[in-house]
């Protein structure tokens, strides 16, 4: 694929807050892209685009493979709806949804598959820096299930003879966000609870979702190496959690109070915030992708949107 001017691409999921990116990146990138998206789904971003949108029953393999007819690569940026922290292995969106992708995409010709996974999948068990290689051992059932879903890509990919490749994000900052973690954390800097753990300290690795993108499009055309197993992490800058809060009051013109939280109780979210989450993401850079946009630029992007919004 490598050489390629323009790929024809279908993005499932491009109504959410990545997977809107994704088809944003893909068609600034100059590609000939269509968006599958549920017979409910808001498409009136997808619209401004000027995409081709195709509305489908996502519970029919047949509508499914119509759709994908003739298309190079298939992204599957889906996730549940509701913004559940699924649990179940057999969860509808995350694990059944993503095996009919990927067996339909197999079907019908498409020669790579490129699933959008998470972070979410590595434990909480190191303070260094974390790359491909290192082995998780979950605890938490949204972990499994993430791992799960990874899992049924390679294996049906391998079995189905279907180019594979996974990136695994960095927690995104953006435009276009209702429910991530930053608008959490927004929400709360705005009402003097911004979460902190001691002194703030430990780092964290971040990334503006346009970068998300721009890697997704970077890995429908670069040329798979053979002997790689096709999965990626990136990111874009390490921060600790106080200096993105002071990046907050910088563009906010506020300094907001913080919330000391106690770590009496180790839930997943209180873990994140009590250990280093960095990321190595040297394995994508080697390949010759390299992120656009700061800390700065994904703060101040996603706050002026979120603020705009609220208006």
């Amino acid at each position: 694929m490598e050489g390629m001017i323009k790929m024809k691409v279908i993005v499932f999921g491009g109504t959410g807050f990545i997977g809107s990116h994704v088809v944003e990146q893909l068609q600034l990138a100059g590609h000939h892209v269509t968006t599958a998206v549920r017979t409910t789904s808001n498409t009136t971003f997808l619209k401004s685009l000027g995409v081709n949108i195709v509305r489908i029953d996502f519970s029919d393999p047949g509508a499914i493979g119509k759709a994908m007819d003739g298309k190079d690569v298939v992204y599957n940026c889906t996730a549940d709806p509701n913004q559940n922290m699924p649990s179940d292995l057999d969860a509808p969106v995350e694990i059944k949804l993503t095996k009919t992708l990927i067996e339909t995409a197999a079907l019908h010709g498409v020669s790579r598959f490129i699933q959008l996974s998470t972070i979410v999948i590595y434990d909480l068990k190191s303070n260094e820096p974390i790359d491909e290689s290192y082995i998780s051992q979950p605890e938490y059932p949204i972990q499994k299930v993430a791992m799960e879903r990874e899992r049924i890509v390679k294996e049906i990919g391998k079995n189905a003879g279907i180019e594979t490749i996974i990136l695994r994000p960095a927690s995104t900052i953006g435009a276009r966000d209702t429910k991530s973690f930053f608008s959490g954390l927004f929400t709360a800097h705005t009402h003097d609870q911004f979460p902190i753990v001691g002194e703030g300290d430990r780092k964290v690795s971040l990334i503006d979702t346009r970068d998300i993108g721009r890697a997704m499009e970077f890995l429908g055309v670069y040329n798979k190496p053979k002997d790689d197993k096709g999965v990626y992490l990136v990111k874009g800058f390490d921060v600790t959690w106080y200096e993105l809060k002071k990046e907050m009051d910088r563009i906010t013109g506020r300094n907001a109070i913080v919330n000391p939280i106690s770590t009496s109780e180790q839930t997943f979210m209180i873990k994140n915030f009590s250990v280093n989450r960095i990321w190595n993401d040297n394995k994508l850079r080697k390949l010759g992708f390299q992120t656009r946009y700061s800390l700065s630029d994904a703060v101040g992007t996603s706050v002026h949107d979120l603020l705009n919004r609220a208006e």
